[in-house]
């Protein structure tokens, strides 16, 4: 039986694998971040527990249905996005109003509002600034 923390290498063609799990108790580990005992310690920098695997998105928003751009100004937003599947969709290209007055009193909107970015939709319109409501 081998010890916990000790490093296990397993050949994979030109590449060695290399795992350590933590102490009993826990430890730093040579990144400088803590791992719970048993844990894996993390030996590719590529996978810190900072950076994540995860890539954060680039911050396009969708504009028409499977079209996706990056919005002009940092403080708009697509007027897509805000009515699409909710209050209203889009058929052949153009937006129509389908939604119930219940789903409005939810959301605290009126049917001339959403109508009126509906409206702007269609017209060509495709952001606006978050102030506008």
């Amino acid at each position: 039986m081998e010890p916990k923390d000790e490093i296990k290498t397993a050949n994979m063609g030109d590449r060695a694998m290399n795992t350590k799990r933590a102490k009993v108790g826990g430890e730093f580990g040579a990144n400088g971040e803590w791992y719970e005992g048993g844990k894996f310690i993390n030996t590719v920098p590529e996978n810190s527990k900072r950076s994540g695997s995860a890539k954060r998105g680039q911050g396009k928003q969708e504009i028409a249905p499977y079209v996706w751009e990056i919005a002009p100004e940092p403080n708009m937003r697509s007027l897509y996005r805000q009515f699409a599947g909710v209050f209203g969709i889009v058929i052949d290209g153009v937006a129509v109003v389908r939604c119930h007055q219940q789903t409005l009193n939810y959301f605290g909107r009126t049917i001339e509002e959403v109508g009126n970015m509906i409206q702007r939709w269609n017209a060509g319109q495709r952001w606006e600034p978050y102030e506008t409501r």
